[in-house]
């Protein structure tokens, strides 16, 4: 676990390429939020699952409807940040069951001066596998206010450190970053494509 950080689970989208609720779609006898939400207690003894959803009560967790909808990932990180118990959040995707811890002990050492810290996959870009700072909570609302919804304007806006992890981590895996969109991105996962050694 970090000090000073709390974990956000983004799980309000509308899961219309998967064709129903992703977050109850079940892998290896858990739900995909079961296994986002144990994932994110590695990382924090405070977790906050983000969406209009129902989970068995546990110590340090909540859940939030987004207090503002119709933005997608950019409401969701919002309102984490809105609820946010310590200076420091990090948040990822409910989708992507292969996320592993040393991901995020990479980016915590990054996390200073007040920039938000986001990965760098072999895919480009992971918006939603990052540290925000309290401190961007300004910035989110008068995104929201100015109606401009890409997470991307406000990582470039607040000077988001960007960590790469392909050419720093050496026991960098692409799968730790299978996103399943599609049921049949959840049948490949687990008939063991794109699978890594993550216990799952």
């Amino acid at each position: 676990m970090f000090n000073n950080v709390s974990a956000a689970i983004i799980a309000g989208g509308k899961s219309r390429r998967f064709g129903a609720p992703k977050t109850q779609a079940v892998l290896r006898e858990q739900t995909l939020l079961e296994h986002a939400v144990d994932f994110a207690y590695t990382l924090s003894g405070r977790v906050h699952i983000i969406g209009d959803l129902a989970f068995p009560a546990r110590p340090g967790l909540s859940i939030h409807k987004d207090i503002v909808s119709g933005c997608g990932p950019v409401c969701g990180i919002y309102t984490a940040l809105h609820f946010l118990e310590n200076d420091w959040l990090a948040v990822m995707p409910v989708d992507m069951p292969a996320l592993h811890p040393s991901i995020y002990r990479f980016l915590y050492p990054l996390a200073k001066h007040g920039r938000p810290v986001v990965a760098l996959s072999h895919k480009g870009m992971e918006p939603l596998v990052s540290l925000w700072p309290r401190a961007a909570l300004a910035a989110f609302e008068q995104a929201i206010a100015q109606k401009q919804y890409r997470l991307y304007k406000i990582l470039e806006q607040l000077k988001a450190v960007e960590a790469p992890l392909v050419q720093s981590m050496p026991d960098y895996d692409p799968g730790w970053f299978v996103n399943i969109n599609y049921k049949q991105d959840l049948a490949d996962f687990i008939a063991g494509k794109n699978r890594i050694e993550s216990g799952l």
